[in-house]
């Protein structure tokens, strides 16, 4: 069976602890590929998000020739709002038995997942790894956990298991590095330091573009 992470967002722009959290996924869990899936119109995104075409080229840049990373145009082909679990349904649907997916989120996005489209039916139909940042306590996702059906495996606390369907949701500690996309368009406007960021062929094409420069 092909096992999969699934790793979204607006990728404006992508940048080094998008990779980084990939590699680490990888590195930790035995899965096949990364697949990232840029959104073009993210319901919990305020903020205007740069042109389809600009975030899919710098994704395709930043990945490069790296066998274990791909991407996924399927939300971006979507004229309405992009919800995670219409697309991991499709992904499934298309995918069929043969692959695994796993769900790649943020400790912090999990924490309100509650509020998400269809958050219930979304616990149960894939795998989840999160990404727990140092010295952050888990107390509130564990409770979040429990009244949602799950429980740890064996008393471990990184592996919960859905105690209906028998999914997981896995706990990635480390450090990863602490950049956001939001940082560096600031930077960027404010003309400070930015590019080491970002994989050198994405900063040269927001050089290029003259993204983000106002």
């Amino acid at each position: 069976m092909q096992k999969i992470g699934l790793l979204g967002g607006t990728f404006d722009p992508v940048h080094n602890g998008h990779l980084q959290l990939g590699d680490r996924v990888l590195e930790n869990y035995d899965l096949d590929k990364i697949l990232f899936i840029p959104a073009a119109k993210p319901p919990h995104k305020n903020e205007a998000v740069s042109a389809v075409g600009h975030r899919l080229q710098m994704l395709k840049l930043a990945i490069g020739d790296n066998r274990r990373f791909d991407f996924s145009e399927i939300e971006i082909s979507r004229e309405e709002v992009s919800y995670t679990f219409d697309t991991i349904q499709e992904l499934k649907r298309d995918g069929g038995a043969g692959v695994l997916y796993h769900f790649i989120i943020g400790y912090d996005a999990l924490s309100e997942i509650e509020t998400w489209y269809r958050w219930q039916d979304l616990l149960g139909v894939t795998n989840f790894i999160v990404a727990v940042r140092p010295g952050f306590s888990l107390k509130e996702i564990e409770q979040l956990l429990e009244r949602n059906g799950f429980s740890p495996e064996d008393g471990r606390a990184d592996r919960w298991i859905g105690e209906q369907t028998g999914n997981e949701i896995l706990f990635l500690a480390g450090e990863i590095a602490d950049i956001s996309s939001t940082e560096i368009r600031s930077r960027i406007t404010s003309r400070k330091p930015w590019a080491d960021l970002v994989p050198p062929l994405v900063a040269d094409y927001i050089i290029t573009n003259r993204l983000y420069y106002k």
